[in-house]
């Protein structure tokens, strides 16, 4: 087990590791954490290939919020542009704007016809396509009963 707070951020920015620049800003440094994070874009922008530039940048600001309390240094390091980019991170976003339309898909059929069978919210969890959920969206709104809805749901 490495202490990381006790390894010097010196040693990690020469490892000439893109990979390691993420967990600088926990490392030991006497310099400013603004001088620290500035090395570490730097470094991350110069050597990064393309497909791992996003996510470095999220994780970098992800760690180093983690030690400092301070939004000004986050945007040091890309700021919440950054973060959007974020391959990873617009995967766990999308995740979570399906599970709300899904959500919200449950709780319209409830208000509308009472208890929701469980076969209907199995089907609504296995779509994966944002368009068809906000299709259903409407017909979860505009249909007859829940029978229309279920016809709708599985055409």
């Amino acid at each position: 087990m490495v202490e990381l707070w006790t390894v010097p951020a010196e040693q990690l920015l020469a490892a000439n590791d893109v990979g390691l620049i993420p967990w600088v800003p926990l490392a030991q440094s006497a310099d400013p954490p603004e001088t620290v994070l500035h090395e570490c874009r730097r470094l991350i922008d110069e050597q990064a290939p393309p497909n791992e530039h996003a996510n470095l940048l999220a994780v970098t600001q992800v760690l180093t919020g983690l030690r400092y309390n301070d939004p000004g240094l986050l945007t040091l390091i890309g700021g919440r542009r950054a973060m959007i980019e974020s391959p990873v991170l617009q995967e766990f976003l999308q995740e979570a704007v399906l599970e709300c339309k899904r959500k919200d898909i449950l709780q319209f059929l409830a208000g509308r016809f009472g208890p929701v069978p469980q076969e209907v919210a199995a089907a609504l969890q296995r779509i994966q396509d944002e368009a068809r959920l906000e299709e259903l969206i409407n017909s979860a709104a505009a249909c007859q009963d829940l029978d229309a809805f279920r016809a709708r749901l599985n055409s």
